[in-house]
């Protein structure tokens, strides 16, 4: 037994203080306090829970020299003397404490003080502290422990078997208070300065894109990109001003290649004379990477003009994050939409008709006619089979259900742009439609938009178009392109074309009847103006 001359040192016993630790989660890296170590007992139970799992992290505190030494002689870290005169910058996880019983109320504000913005504590007091309120401190001290939900459970007779006895009831006090969510003063700051309602409209006569709700959300998005940029920029400055003060050694800086403790870095490249203009580019990419992958801008592009301006994101960090830029691109990406989706409609004719003439199921895919001074002149029929070999977990068998996917996705983008917005979207896309089917095992006539599809084994992939007057513009968009009907189809009335125009109605339309139906809805059939909306 150490005999120390003090009424307040009582050694806590075992099994009082596995009850204390029994809630701590020792598998975390965690940084403990115990203020009023004594000997040490709390400590070595924590050591003993670590093991060596985890480097320990454990300060002590002790106000009795005696004690201090057989401390450091088990090899513990004593911080300080005297708990209520520790003053620190270090935060943390646990502070348990079994503090004098006639100063524990001091001992427990203390340590709620240190903990305000997050962090566990566990402490023995004397039950008389928290059931005889008669001070200020102790008054104060219910209130807190009220406020911070605090668990406490009263112990009768916990140290009647404890190397100093005492028959004093204990109070077992368990609090946990959360983390506080960090806020950025920077940030805040910068948030007020920009409470302003700055509309940067476009140039562009584009009524379209002079959408006012467009250009608001838009605003919107520039503004936080702004309030982060001068928040970053802040901070920065901040550093730079600092920088003095962060050097490894005490020195008045006149080595100007002192290294810092503290490093400031932009994507792993330190701090640097360009660092603004390096932050303020990686801030722009971010934005303009987020506005791409926007399911309201990429939805409506095919594959080839997605990888157009993917391709073109990185120069778009070098452009300021702004209205006038963003309708400027998405302007841009209009033209090349028409185009792209113009060209994919070709290749989509193209692939479904001769590119696969070798495959014999493909034969069928295309109605020949004689043409506009060809007779080399074909349309798509209204079944159509694509082989789509592969590796695919499509059925552990051959097919590449990837590859698919795009094509109907494509498939379905050309003819919403053809349909001039005539038919109301679809909820689900054709990828969700087509990955739920297929989870459920359901292979053939998977509705989509326009189409129907059904998936077989062996590596084929059946269309069925099932909107005759949209296949019908298709084919009329694709003749008129590969200049196999005459330039002035659809414009003219039957009895106004000469007989070899007619003969070409004939076979391609079947019908006069099915002609004239063209004639009278020009606007529909013949209308290339784009109606796919980027927002």
């Amino acid at each position: 037994m150490i005999l120390i001359d003090d009424k307040n040192f009582y050694p806590t016993p075992e099994p009082l203080i596995y009850k204390m630790i029994s809630d701590i989660n020792f598998d975390m890296d965690l940084t403990i306090l115990e203020p009023s170590a004594g000997t040490g007992n709390i400590a070595e139970a924590i050591r003993r829970k670590l093991s060596s799992r985890k480097e320990e992290d454990i300060d002590c505190i002790e106000i009795e020299e005696t004690l201090r030494l057989i401390l450091k002689g088990k090899n513990f870290r004593v911080v300080h003397d005297d708990f209520l005169t520790f003053n620190t910058r270090k935060q943390y996880d646990l502070i348990i404490m079994n503090p004098p019983f006639d100063t524990g109320d001091k001992h427990l504000l203390k340590a709620l003080q240190m903990q305000e913005q997050g962090g566990k504590i566990v402490c023995l007091l004397n039950a008389e502290t928290l059931r005889n309120c008669f001070s200020n401190t102790r008054k104060e001290l219910a209130t807190k422990l009220k406020d911070y939900n605090a668990s406490i459970e009263f112990i009768q007779n916990a140290f009647i078997d404890a190397e100093r006895k005492t028959y004093v009831e204990v109070a077992l006090i368990k609090i946990d208070i959360p983390k506080e969510e960090l806020v950025s003063k920077f940030f805040t700051e910068m948030e007020k300065a920009h409470n302003y309602s700055e509309v940067e409209l476009p140039s562009s006569g584009d009524s379209e894109l002079m959408n006012t709700d467009l250009t608001s959300f838009f605003q919107s998005i520039v503004n936080q990109y702004r309030i982060e940029v001068d928040a970053g920029i802040r901070l920065i400055k901040e550093y730079a001003a600092m920088q003095p003060y962060l050097l490894k050694e005490l020195s008045k800086g006149e080595n100007p290649y002192a290294s810092h403790i503290l490093e400031l870095s932009v994507s792993n490249i330190k701090y640097s004379k360009g660092i603004i203009n390096d932050f303020c580019r990686k801030v722009r990419l971010k934005y303009w990477n987020a506005v791409m992958d926007n399911s309201k801008f990429n939805s409506k592009l095919t594959t080839n003009v997605r990888s157009e301006f993917y391709n073109k994101i990185d120069k778009l960090q070098d452009y300021e994050f702004s209205v006038f830029n963003i309708f400027e691109l998405f302007a841009e990406m209009r033209k090349s939409i028409k185009a792209g989706i113009e060209d994919t409609i070709i290749k989509l004719f193209d692939e479904m008709s001769s590119k696969y003439s070798y495959f014999d199921e493909t034969s069928n895919n295309v109605h020949y006619y004689n043409g506009w001074k060809t007779n080399k002149s074909w349309k798509i029929n209204k079944k159509v089979i694509l082989p789509f070999y592969g590796k695919s977990e499509y059925h552990r068998c051959g097919f590449d259900i990837y590859r698919a996917k795009e094509k109907i996705r494509d498939l379905v983008k050309t003819l919403d742009y053809l349909d001039n917005g005539v038919t109301s979207d679809d909820i689900y896309s054709p990828d969700y439609k087509i990955e739920f089917s297929l989870k459920n095992n359901v292979t053939k006539n998977i509705e989509v938009k326009h189409l129907e599809v059904t998936f077989y084994k062996k590596g084929t992939l059946h269309i069925k178009f099932t909107n005759d007057t949209l296949l019908e513009k298709f084919n009329l968009f694709c003749g008129l392109n590969k200049k196999m009907l005459p330039p002035n189809y659809g414009r003219k009335h039957y009895k106004d074309m000469p007989e070899d125009e007619q003969a070409v109605v004939r076979e391609f339309s079947g019908t006069v009847e099915n002609y004239e139906s063209i004639v009278s809805n020009q606007q529909y059939y013949l209308t290339n103006k784009t109606h796919l909306a980027l927002y």
